[in-house]
């Protein structure tokens, strides 16, 4: 699976940019709810005081209608005209009425039928015919509980092309010694609901009255009135028309009359409202962009001032990997990275140092050695393993160096020493020390790979064969001899807490060195040891048992045939 990875500028970048422009979205949402709920507030206020005025000036009505038939059922004249059938009743009523702002009155008997008015006009012009809607109560009798003032609307046409007028009845019973008489109905035009150009009225705010399925007597525009119809009776609260949207209320205003029922129906154009809306949006955005270019730019320069530092920390990474520690990391305009630069400066300089001493550790000792100490596999004290131990030592070595300058001997011997130690490597030995003309190589210790004595006697062979190479293009050979022997040994590091050097100590240890003390120029002496554990196609013969110092018997050896020697 490919791991797709982004710079740290662009994840900071990312993570500015995502904030700013979910941080614009949430302001825009929340402002855009806050907007239309105070919009909706300020809406509902303008219906609730169009309502309550309408109200007020309606219950002033009814307590203007209410004193009229109290004065009317005190009259003992319109009493007994009532009864009497009087066709002077609407002279007497006129006389004790005071209409004030009423438009008419009628009168109806106790049956509850309209006594009809005198051409006079007295009683105010109203054609029946030209009426829709109920001028008399559905119920007008005592009995059924209409002994108090009724409300009910009804819509007066006046011809083609002229919109109708809409009035406010007011029906209240005349009772005389609880005994009802008749019915007084007074009507009054209703003023202007929302009258256009008055500073008191905003101009989106229409209003009409709802009586049996129509709109009368309003200022709702034409061109709203098929579609507010269409939602009257819904559960809605907004409907659409002509692309522009509305918000509308509907109050009953005659509840608990029998007069069929009639509303106070208000529209609101929320077109100003909605341009108020993208108005906002369109602050929003652009403050929004404002910010998020302002953001970019302060996110550039600020991952450009963290960048630039982890980019050189990451070329100075590189270089470390690469071994050079002689660099150091420049100031930043920043604590944190400045810490930071302080700390990689401090882990170059110990690395460098560990290198050094690593390096120095590896000219002075053995790299297998080397890696195991500084592993800190290797501690003060030894254990018992089973090793192969080799001497190489150069014979004739106090001849070759009479007559001759020490640093012509050291050259020769360097020389010496490492084509020999190559070889060593090679086989996986380890180089234990160098002893003056001899190299003491060890096989299983520190690491062990389970063929050490076969390893070991290779490596021999194989110094011997480079041995007689490089003896060919000298001026001056060097022959040497190689004792090798193998079995338990004490392996560990030797010395004090300050000062130790991994070795290997044993009698098998005393044996190898005797026999490459023995071994002739070109001879390779092994032990029975190490003869038991090499493979038998090696040709070897066995010599005269050894008499060795340091050993009470005789040491039973072997040595290598010089033909085997050839071949490898």
């Amino acid at each position: 699976m490919v791991v797709r990875t982004v710079t740290f500028r662009a994840k900071l970048l990312q993570a500015i940019l995502g904030l700013v422009i979910a941080t614009t979205a949430a302001s825009l949402v929340i402002a855009q709810r806050q907007n239309a709920a105070s919009y909706r507030a300020v809406v509902d206020d303008l219906f609730h005081d169009q309502t309550a005025a309408f109200q007020r000036e309606h219950e002033t009505r009814l307590e203007v209608a209410a004193g009229e038939t109290e004065r009317l059922a005190m009259s003992v004249r319109l009493f007994a005209a009532l009864e009497a059938n009087d066709p002077e009743v609407y002279k007497i009523a006129a006389d004790e009425l005071r209409l004030g702002e009423f438009t008419f009155f009628r009168l109806l008997n106790a049956r509850g039928d309209v006594i009809p008015p005198p051409a006079d006009g007295r009683a105010g012009r109203l054609d029946l015919v030209s009426v829709r809607g109920a001028l008399v109560p559905a119920v007008t009798d005592p009995a059924g509980g209409n002994t108090g003032v009724q409300v009910g609307f009804i819509e007066v046409t006046r011809g083609q092309n002229r919109p109708s007028i809409a009035y406010r009845i007011l029906s209240s019973p005349i009772v005389n010694f609880d005994t009802q008489v008749g019915t007084l109905i007074i009507g009054q035009r209703i003023r202007q609901l929302a009258t256009e150009g008055e500073d008191s009225a905003p101009q989106n705010l229409h209003s009409a009255l709802w009586l049996d399925g129509r709109l009368v007597d309003g200022n709702i525009p034409a061109n709203v009135q098929a579609p507010l119809i269409d939602v009257l009776e819904s559960a809605s609260d907004e409907f659409r028309a002509d692309g522009e949207n509305y918000r509308y209320q509907r109050f009953r205003l005659n509840e608990g009359s029998s007069y069929p029922p009639a509303h106070l129906v208000s529209i609101f154009s929320l077109a100003e409202f909605e341009e108020q809306q993208q108005l906002l949006v369109l602050r929003i955005v652009l403050i929004g962009a404002v910010a998020l270019v302002i953001a970019g730019l302060l996110g550039m320069a600020l991952s450009r001032q963290l960048a630039r530092p982890i980019a050189g920390l990451v070329a100075a990474t590189r270089q470390i990997r690469k071994g050079n520690y002689a660099l150091t990391l420049a100031p930043s305009s920043t604590r944190e990275m400045n810490t930071l630069a302080d700390a990689f400066n401090d882990m170059a300089a110990g690395l460098a140092l560990k290198d050094r001493y690593h390096s120095l550790l590896q000219q002075v000792t053995d790299p297998q050695v080397a890696e195991e100490l500084v592993a800190g596999s290797i501690k003060l004290g030894g254990e018992l393993r089973d090793v192969t131990v080799m001497f190489c030592d150069i014979r004739g070595y106090t001849s070759f160096t009479v007559g001759r300058r020490p640093e012509d001997v050291i050259e020769i011997l360097n020389h010496h020493m490492g084509a020999m130690t190559r070889i060593v490597q090679a086989h996986r030995g380890v180089i234990n020390q160098f002893a003056g003309d001899a190299i003491m190589a060890l096989f299983g210790a520190p690491k062990s790979y389970g063929d050490d004595a076969e390893r070991a006697v290779q490596c021999a062979c194989a110094m011997m064969a480079e041995r007689e190479r490089l003896n060919a293009a000298a001026p001056l050979p060097v022959r040497v001899g190689i004792g090798i022997a193998s079995g338990q040994m004490v392996a560990g590091c030797i010395g004090a807490e300050s000062r130790s050097d991994y070795t290997v100590v044993g009698e098998r240890v005393n044996l190898a060195a005797r026999l490459g003390s023995f071994a002739a120029a070109g001879q390779i002496v092994v032990d029975q040891e190490t003869r038991r554990r090499i493979a038998p196609t090696w040709a070897s013969e066995p010599l005269q048992p050894l008499q060795l110092k340091g050993f009470s018997e005789p040491v039973i050896a072997y040595g290598i045939a010089l033909a085997r020697v050839a071949a490898v």
